[in-house]
This record gives structure tokens, C-alpha cells and sequence, in this order.
């Protein structure tokens, strides 16, 4: 009886530190964020970033354009990853220039569309540059559309908690590269120039500050462009537009889409 009561009063003892190690909260995995652990306002880094970029890059040369054969994706990912290695806050527009020039590549002359507030609208009229060839659609843009990217502050490892983005800092990882890619699409483009602004906006359909009236407009080519058209979109409901039918795709029995026989 004595062994036993010493065998419980052991126990006793352990007990609560095996109740805390139950309590506690799991580990964070990567990509996850717990609610202290958001350091700046944009999503973290992408899960799996090398293996979707490469996986991109490697389809676009294969797929989409095959021309572009000679390009080295894995030197692409390189230059990338070089700039990644920079504190979050500390990445200006320069620092892809390796990337850009690695994936540089001509543009279909009256095949280029801007825009400004109407991504998934000009990505779904563009189709995969059969109509158009907008900054998602040549190939440094499109590894990394829609894609979050930053090193943690103070360390070397990715950051997958969250990224800066404008309101934290304006040198940080991606509005830099967007910032970079802009400039170079503008200079590259040519011919009929095409803009895509969205009349619903409450602010207005052009941003007085914007990527591009900073980064695209000043760096047009002048002795290149014949002329610009500007197509201001509105939502389903509002002005006849381009892409109506396109829209309605997404609003098949809203008024504006129904058929009329003859």
C-alpha cells in the first residue's frame, strides 16, 4: 500500500504538466497564421512557390509559346529567389532586373491590354493571349500572378505568415516586382494600345494613382503607338459594353442577358 500511494502521489504530481502539454495549441504549419502571428497585411508566401513557378514557367515555353524555348526557367527561378533572399521591406523595382531580362520576350504588336481594377474581367476576355497579351499573360507575369512571395523580417527562411504590403511598407517584395514587370510591358508595347477601366468603381474608373498611370503610361514608347483606345467597363446593369456576353456568362438571368427572338 505504501508503494502505491507513492506510485499516485507521482502521478499527481506529472498530472498537470500532462494537462498543460494537452491545452496547448499545435504547432502553426506553413501557410497557416494564428491570430498574433500576422505580422504585416498581406497573405504569407505561397506554399510550394519554387515548384508552382517552375511548373508555370516550364508549361508557358511548352504550351503557350513554344518560341520561347531557349528561355531557362530554372536560371528564371534563380534570379527570383535572389531577390528573395532581401529583407521584405527592402526590395526595389532594380532588383528584378536579372529576372525580367531572363524572361523578357517580344509582344504581339495591337495585342496589348492594360487595366486598372478589372483583373478577372481582362483575364477571362484575353483567353490565354488568343485575343490579347496582358502583364498576366507574357511570361514573367504569369509565374507569378495571383502568387505571394516575402522573406521573414530577420531571418532567411520564407515568410508563409503573412507579407507587407503597400500600408506596411512601399519597397516591399511583390509591388516591386509589379511595379518592375509594369514598366517593362509598357516600354515593350506597340501598336493600337488597349485600356480596360472599371466605370462601377466608386472612385472612379481612373485611378489618378495607380500602376498604371505610375509605373505603365510613363513608360509608353511614344514612336511606337499608333493610337489608344480606352474601354471604360461597367457592371452587369450598367452601359452596353465589349464583353457583355462574356459577363453574362456569370449573370445568365440577369435582365440585361436575356435573349430577344427577331
Amino acid at each position: 500500500m505504501a508503494a502505491q500511494g507513492c506510485a499516485l502521489s507521482g502521478m499527481s504530481l506529472r498530472l498537470p504538466a500532462l494537462l498543460l502539454l494537452l491545452l496547448l495549441p499545435p504547432p502553426l504549419a506553413p501557410g497557416s497564421a494564428g491570430a498574433s502571428g500576422a505580422r504585416w497585411s498581406s497573405e504569407g508566401t505561397t506554399p510550394h512557390l519554387r515548384s508552382i513557378f517552375l511548373g508555370r514557367c516550364n508549361e508557358y515555353l511548352a504550351l503557350l509559346n513554344p518560341q520561347l524555348r531557349d528561355k531557362n526557367c530554372t536560371d528564371i527561378w534563380e534570379a527570383f529567389h535572389g531577390v528573395l533572399a532581401k529583407d521584405p521591406c527592402s526590395v526595389l523595382p532594380s532588383d528584378y532586373d536579372l529576372l525580367i531580362n531572363l524572361s523578357r520576350h517580344s509582344i504581339p504588336r495591337d495585342q496589348s491590354l492594360f487595366w486598372e481594377n478589372n483583373q478577372f474581367l481582362v483575364t477571362s476576355y484575353a483567353e490565354n493571349t488568343r485575343r490579347f497579351m496582358p502583364l498576366g499573360d507574357v511570361l514573367y507575369g504569369s509565374i507569378v500572378d495571383h502568387l505571394s512571395w516575402c522573406r521573414q523580417e530577420n531571418a532567411s527562411g520564407l515568410d508563409y505568415q503573412s507579407c507587407p504590403a503597400s500600408e506596411d511598407c512601399e519597397d516591399n517584395a511583390m509591388d516591386s516586382f509589379w511595379k518592375r514587370a509594369s514598366m517593362q510591358y509598357a516600354k515593350d508595347s506597340s501598336g493600337v494600345i488597349h485600356v480596360m477601366l472599371n466605370g462601377s468603381e466608386p472612385t472612379g474608373a481612373y485611378p489618378v494613382q495607380g500602376f498604371f498611370a505610375d509605373f505603365e503610361i510613363p513608360y509608353l514608347q511614344k514612336d511606337k503607338i499608333t493610337r489608344i483606345e480606352i474601354w471604360v467597363m461597367h457592371e452587369i446593369g450598367g452601359p452596353n459594353l465589349p464583353v457583355k456576353l462574356l459577363m453574362c456568362v456569370d449573370h445568365s438571368k440577369h435582365p440585361d442577358c436575356a435573349l430577344t427572338s427577331a
